[in-house]
């Protein structure tokens, strides 16, 4: 298998988001602040988007006694809301310089943290969580890396075994403005870490059908531009 290095580099693009975002936003307190689901046509200010966050996707489905895994927790935006309502967070994130944002955000009082390769989740322990979420995360992901995490959480997960994933939706009117801004810039095979991925809600729909994952929503309507799942993963997997 070739170096991951030699593709996507999402743990680097991210890295040197964090290390720039206080030039880049000074007037903003957290990293993810500056996510306000405007251009997703979700919400109008960051209060707004994590009331929406928290009142669609988190409120119904997440129980005090609940042990969360968040992939992908940027700088803790979404981290923080998650630890209003359960029990114990599990960060995990490719970038060393997001899991320090989110850590010092969030502390160490009932989250623990795990530093990603992008290719595996072992690092996590099997049967640790209750609830797998993904937001604002899988929007940047190729679906071949998508394909390859849901191949995976299963085994992380126990319980409940809830998972909410968000992706990006080219097929909506808002996520082919949104292609038509970037294609440009990402050919021959390589594109920038941050860039959307060409991701629908059909590819999702398939890649959750064949690894057996029950749809409990799909969710086109509450942020236009993308798609969000709430589903139950399958106690065992064959790919």
């Amino acid at each position: 298998m070739e170096n991951a290095k030699e593709g996507i580099d999402y743990e680097g693009t991210w890295d040197a988001y964090a290390t720039a975002w206080h030039n880049i936003h000074p007037g903003l307190e957290h990293i993810g602040d500056e996510w306000i689901g405007q251009r997703a046509g979700a919400a109008q200010s960051l209060e707004e988007y994590e009331a929406l966050i928290k009142e669609r996707f988190i409120q119904p489905y997440l129980r005090p006694e609940h042990v969360v895994l968040e992939i992908g927790v940027g700088g803790g935006k979404t981290g923080a809301l998650l630890l209003d309502r359960c029990r114990q967070l599990i960060c995990a994130d490719i970038s060393s310089k997001m899991l320090e944002a989110t850590q010092s955000r969030l502390g160490s009082d009932r989250v623990s943290y795990v530093k990603l390769d992008g290719l595996s989740l072992n690092p996590i322990e099997p049967g640790s969580a209750d609830v797998c979420f993904c937001y604002d995360t899988m929007v940047h992901l190729e679906p071949r890396d998508i394909f390859n995490y849901l191949t995976q959480i299963p085994a992380l997960l126990r319980g409940d075994r809830l998972c909410i994933f968000h992706h990006s939706n080219v097929l909506s009117d808002l996520g082919w403005q949104k292609f038509l801004g970037e294609w440009q810039v990402n050919l021959m095979g390589k594109r920038h870490g941050s860039a959307f991925s060409v991701m629908t809600d059909n590819i999702m729909e398939k890649f959750l059908s064949h690894l057996n994952y029950r749809i409990i929503l799909k969710d086109t309507t509450t942020v236009p531009r993308d798609c969000v799942w709430v589903c139950q993963a399958p106690e065992s997997l064959q790919t």
